[in-house]
C-alpha cells in the first residue's frame, strides 16, 4: 500500500489560485480558458483535479462552464494584496514558477540535535548535508538544509539541483519509494547569518518547517530544515471539505511527532502537478524546482 504525502494545500487549490492570478493579470470578460485537456497537460494532473479548480472559480462567479463550448470569463476578480507564495516547495517546481535553488554547501556534517533525533543517529555520527538558497522572481526567498544518509547524500550531491526538486531526484533519478512521516512548523527570527542570506534585517520573522521522509522500509531518506521569509511565504492547511468542493482532499491533522524509528500508517500518495501563473494561452517558459 502506498504512503501518504502530507500536502496541506491540495493541487486543485493551487491551480485555482494560478488561474485566478491569470485573470487578474490581463484577461478580459468573454475570454475563453484553455480546455480541460490542455490544462491537464499543462499542470500534469487529472481531469478531476482541473474540474475541481474550475469549480472554485465558477463558485466565485468568475467563469462560466458551458457544456460542449468550454469555460469563459464572466467577471474579473478584484485585485488582491496577498502576493506571498504558499504550498510545498516541490509543488513550486512542478508548477513551473520563476524559482531557482543555489547550492551553498555540500558535504559531511554533524547533524543538529533535532535532526539527529529525527534521523535516529548518534550526535557524533556524520550525515550528508546539502544547503541551498532558494530564489523566487530573482529575490531571496528561503534557505533549505537537507540532511541525508551518507550514500544517498553523495549520489544526490553529484546532480545539478538548481532547476529541479530534490524530492523529484530522490524519487525519479534514484528510484526511491519515499513517503513523508511528519512536518514540524515553528515561528522563529533571523540571526545574523540567516538575515544576510535571506536579505532581511536581523530579528526578522521567519517560518521554519522541518520535514521527515522515509523509504518504504521506514528508513530515513532525508530531513529538511527550511527557513522561509515571512514576507514572502505563508503556510496553508486545507482542513475540511466544503459543499462546493466535492473532491477536496483532507489535509493532515495536527499530531505529536513520532520517535525516529516509529512506524506510521500508510495511505495513498498525492499526485504530482505542473503549472505557471502567466496569462491564458501558452504558459511562460519559466521553470521552477525545489
Amino acid at each position: 500500500m502506498a504512503h501518504r504525502v502530507l500536502n496541506p494545500f491540495p493541487k486543485y487549490l493551487q491551480i485555482r489560485d494560478i488561474l485566478r492570478t491569470r485573470l487578474e493579470r490581463g484577461a478580459a470578460v468573454g475570454d475563453q480558458l484553455p480546455t480541460e485537456h490542455a490544462l491537464c497537460e499543462e499542470f500534469g494532473v487529472s481531469r478531476e483535479t482541473i474540474r475541481d479548480a474550475l469549480l472554485g472559480l465558477e463558485t466565485e462567479g468568475l467563469v462560466s462552464r458551458r457544456r460542449g463550448q468550454g469555460t469563459f470569463v464572466i467577471k474579473l476578480p478584484p485585485p488582491r494584496s496577498e502576493r506571498r507564495l504558499t504550498g510545498l516547495t516541490e509543488d513550486f517546481s512542478a508548477l513551473k514558477l520563476d524559482t531557482e535553488a543555489r547550492v551553498l554547501e555540500r558535504g559531511l556534517a554533524l547533524p543538529p540535535p533535532i535532526v539527529a533525533e529525527i534521523m535516529g543517529v548518534a550526535a557524533d555520527e556524520m550525515v550528508y548535508r546539502i544547503t541551498r538558497l532558494r530564489l523566487f522572481s530573482r529575490d531571496h526567498f528561503a534557505h533549505h538544509d537537507a540532511f541525508l544518509p551518507l550514500e544517498i547524500g553523495a549520489r544526490i550531491a553529484r546532480l545539478d539541483l538548481s532547476r529541479t526538486s530534490m524530492m523529484h531526484e530522490l524519487r525519479e533519478t534514484l528510484g526511491l519509494d519515499i513517503w513523508e512521516d511528519h512536518q514540524r512548523i515553528e515561528a522563529t527570527v533571523a540571526d545574523g547569518d540567516m538575515a544576510a542570506l535571506l536579505r532581511v534585517p536581523a530579528g526578522a520573522p521567519l517560518l521554519c518547517i522541518t520535514r521527515h521522509f522515509l523509504t518504504g522500509e521506514d528508513q530515513t531518506v532525508v530531513v529538511f530544515r527550511s527557513h522561509f521569509r515571512a514576507d514572502r511565504y505563508y503556510y496553508t492547511v486545507k482542513l475540511s471539505q466544503g459543499k462546493s468542493e466535492p473532491h477536496a482532499r483532507a489535509a493532515p491533522t495536527a499530531r505529536r511527532a513520532k520517535s525516529p524509528r516509529a512506524k506510521s500508517s500508510r495511505a495513498p500518495r498525492a499526485p504530482a502537478g505542473d503549472a505557471d501563473p502567466g496569462r491564458f494561452g501558452r504558459p511562460a517558459p519559466q521553470r521552477i524546482h525545489a
